[in-house]
């Protein structure tokens, strides 16, 4: 059987401060670790989310100027399109006019040189036919 004398008591006295001691050199700083270590996990979970929402919010501007650069750039290349085809339009009328007046003009010149080149032939007709006409006939005389 269990002896209660003096013993026991020294060694559950002797048990408490061990127990005391235990709690302040090892486990207190343990814990005073693992809390400022959770503080600092916790810190930079905060900085990471905070990190990361501002990177989505920038993300979501830079995809939003990009659609708007591409549709400025759509609309400029548009209206391009459409002046160049309109100056084009321009041009092919402005040449088509050109065109026609000078080819009225040159219908002109050749219907008063074919004019004058059938005079001429007309009047050099006859004395050709004459001409010609003798050197048969002289040549059978």
């Amino acid at each position: 059987m269990i002896d209660l004398d003096y013993s026991f008591f020294i060694q559950f006295i002797n048990f408490g401060l061990i127990l005391i001691l235990f709690n302040v050199i090892l486990v207190a700083p343990i814990r005073k670790v693992m809390k400022q270590r959770a503080e600092f996990m916790s810190s930079q979970m905060d900085g990471i989310e905070t990190f990361a929402a501002t990177a989505d919010k920038k993300l979501s501007d830079y995809e939003k100027a990009l659609d708007e650069a591409r549709k400025t750039a759509t609309q400029s290349r548009l209206a391009l399109k459409q002046e160049g085809l309109d100056k084009e339009k321009d041009i092919l009328a402005r040449v088509g006019e050109e065109v026609a007046t000078s080819l009225g003009a040159a219908r002109t010149e050749i219907a008063a040189q074919t004019g004058v080149a059938k005079s001429a032939l007309e009047a050099g007709v006859d004395a050709m036919a004459k001409k010609a006409v003798g050197r048969i006939l002289g040549g059978v005389a």
